[in-house]
């Protein structure tokens, strides 16, 4: 079963796993360490650490979600210009020339997508997620797996492309039994905290300005006692 990832604060204390992999052709490898890989998807999770950059790239080799923990960077190109600091989270897309700049020390946790499929829906701009931007209700989670009571939710979806989709989702508390989830899921929350309980091991309780990585595949179940707002990034 695969690991549960779970990017606790401070970041000194994580415990995490190093997986033997490299993205290939990787503009930005300088200071990556990828804790996880699936090779199935192809996707890759880890951290990166870097002091001082100014990079253009004229093709980014895939889509790739960034969350800023330490630094600013800034990122330019034809129709943007986004200045990202500690906090904040952004999505590249797949085929965008960037100039790809900071100052002293950069660190952040990044999900990159390299066997993503091409899709005639990729977006031409990176986003800089807005965490308090307004969501319309949604569906709760599916009363076959509730402990308690059906919550209220809400949620947007504010990129995709194929089987790819990013965005913002909030859910009033409750509790739902084990489950083997289908897609991959990494999980940054915003306001609140969940316990996430695997088949195997230590429960784990993700608070706000954390991140947690959950693999298809890797069974767990939820308990939230206070409304959990995150920013998602799930690849079915």
């Amino acid at each position: 079963m695969p690991p549960i990832l779970h990017y606790s604060q401070p970041a000194i204390e994580r415990r995490l796993p190093v997986a033997a992999f490299a993205l290939q052709d990787d503009p930005l490898a300088a200071g990556r360490t990828v804790h996880f890989h699936d090779p199935h998807t192809g996707y890759a999770v880890g951290a990166s650490t870097s002091v001082g950059a100014n990079l253009s790239i004229d093709d980014f080799p895939w889509v790739e979600l960034g969350i800023v923990e330490a630094g600013e960077l800034t990122l330019q190109g034809d129709g943007f210009d986004l200045r990202l600091k500690a906090g904040d989270c952004f999505v590249v897309p797949r085929g965008v020339a960037v100039r790809w700049q900071h100052r002293g020390q950069l660190r952040r946790l990044f999900m990159a997508f390299p066997g993503l499929p091409p899709s005639r829906d990729m977006p031409r701009t990176p986003l800089k997620i807005d965490f308090a931007q307004p969501l319309p209700p949604s569906e709760p989670p599916s009363a076959t797996v509730l402990l308690t009571p059906a919550p209220k939710a809400w949620s947007a979806t504010l990129f995709s492309a194929a089987n790819l989709r990013i965005g913002l989702w909030q859910c009033e508390p409750y509790a739902r039994k084990q489950v083997q989830p289908a897609y991959s899921e990494l999980m940054f929350i915003l306001e609140g905290a969940v316990t996430l309980t695997p088949e195997q091991g230590d429960a784990c309780t993700v608070s706000a300005g954390e991140v947690v990585v959950v693999p298809a595949g890797a069974t767990n179940a939820w308990s939230s006692e206070q409304t959990v707002r995150k920013v998602f990034c799930i690849l079915s």
